[in-house]
């Protein structure tokens, strides 16, 4: 639920102890007075204002505030701020325990919460004047608003790039027939529906900053190309065809067992270098991460998710060199990574639905933000191959999740 670098000082919620001033005789006796006889300050005389004169002492006590929350980075109104920039957004809470949540609020929208203490956010900073306020939930759905703190962000030319990682099973079985009604091999069709779907999207205004890295895998795992759809269509002459063939001569090269562990292990190490910028090779130096506004699914509020996508598809199950066949859970939910506030994994299976290893990864894939469908593409018939174009322009272009995603995917 968070993100990364530059001022990563942390925004706190913090509340002190209070100090009050109590009458005496309505503490011992508070059924007798239809008022309660505590004061914020104490009197001259050091008398009750409420009784009559010179009759109930006041005296101080500390007493615990009620739950509160406050931001305490930014710690200065006004504080400026570059375009782009990572904002920690930190805060101090009372009481720290008993806590659900804490949600993060910029210009009264949601653009995410944190469930665990010390309650942060990272907030990649937009152009232009803006509040920040956090709001604390109990357990018991109490709940308390901090005051706003006002920023100013100012512009640079650094360009928000989107990231895709498609992991490419190159295993022994994708060199078969993909189905019996037609001679084409997996890998061929993978390669053709690919090439197709990325180069889709020279259409789009800002495909220079539209970043695609593909991983090829069978036991081993390797970088194929990364790149930006913009530099890829020019690497190719605008030739899809070449393309096509570049794909498949690299997945050609493998043919090995099936370690689906291993290529997301990869895919995790390599987002959580590319959200803390030190990815190497890039072709942008310097760069934000793309945002996208949803309305979360089931929720009034708008929030903002990161736009990164990993497409895994396979057609069998977790089998790695060490004959091991266990499917490790998806550790981007295991493991979350600072600056993601959702499943980022789609799943695509070659195969039937029965198939041992289509259960497998159904079960490690999360739901769709913003429609709640699994995040899961089943290719069981010729007939569906004509949407796996779309599904690799989708997570290519990194707008959608699941199969209702798609379809608004399919007419644009």
């Amino acid at each position: 639920m968070k993100y990364g670098l530059i001022n990563s000082a942390k925004v706190c919620i913090m509340a002190k102890i209070k100090r009050v001033y109590v009458c005496q005789t309505w503490k011992e006796q508070p059924h007798l007075y239809p008022n309660k006889h505590v004061f914020q300050d104490g009197t001259d005389d050091g008398f009750c204002p409420e009784l009559p004169p010179y009759h109930g002492i006041l005296l101080p006590e500390d007493v615990e505030p009620e739950l509160a929350i406050s931001i305490t980075y930014p710690d200065k109104e006004n504080q400026e701020f570059e375009e782009g920039n990572s904002i920690i957004i930190s805060t101090d809470l009372y009481p720290e325990t008993d806590v659900s949540k804490v949600e993060f609020f910029v210009d009264d929208i949601k653009i995410g919460e944190d469930l665990s203490h010390p309650f942060t956010y990272n907030y990649y900073a937009v152009k232009g004047k803006h509040s920040v306020h956090a709001k604390v939930f109990t357990n018991q759905n109490q709940s308390a608003i901090s005051s706003k703190v006002k920023i100013l962000v100012t512009g640079v030319s650094i360009p928000e790039v989107g990231l895709s990682v498609i992991l490419m099973d190159a295993s022994a079985s994708m060199a078969e027939v993909a189905y019996k009604e037609s001679p084409i091999i997996k890998m061929k069709l993978v390669a053709i529906t690919a090439a197709s779907g990325i180069f889709d999207l020279e259409r789009l205004h800002n495909n220079p900053n539209a970043l695609v890295a593909a991983f090829k895998f069978d036991d081993r795992v390797e970088l194929m190309f990364m790149d930006t759809v913009a530099n890829l269509i020019t690497r190719f002459n605008k030739d899809v065809t070449a393309f096509a063939n570049f794909i498949y001569e690299e997945l050609e090269m493998m043919q090995q067992d099936t370690d689906i562990n291993q290529a997301l292990s990869q895919a995790h190490i390599f987002v959580d270098k590319f959200l803390k910028k030190q990815l190497d090779g890039l072709p942008v130096s310097k760069y934000r991460v793309m945002m996208q506004s949803i309305l979360k699914y089931g929720s009034v509020e708008a929030i903002s998710i990161p736009n990164i996508r990993i497409l895994i598809y396979t057609d069998g199950m977790q089998f790695d060199s060490n004959k091991g066949t266990i499917l490790r859970p998806n550790p981007f939910s295991q493991y979350p990574l600072e600056g993601l506030n959702h499943d980022i994994v789609i799943g695509a299976f070659f195969g039937q639905e029965s198939d041992k290893g289509c259960k497998e990864l159904q079960n490690i894939l999360n739901r769709c933000p913003i429609h709640d469908e699994l995040q899961f593409f089943l290719f069981d018939n010729p007939a569906k191959i004509g949407n796996l174009k779309y599904l690799f322009r989708m997570a290519s272009g990194a707008s959608g999740f699941c199969p209702k995603c798609l379809e608004k995917e399919m007419f644009k």
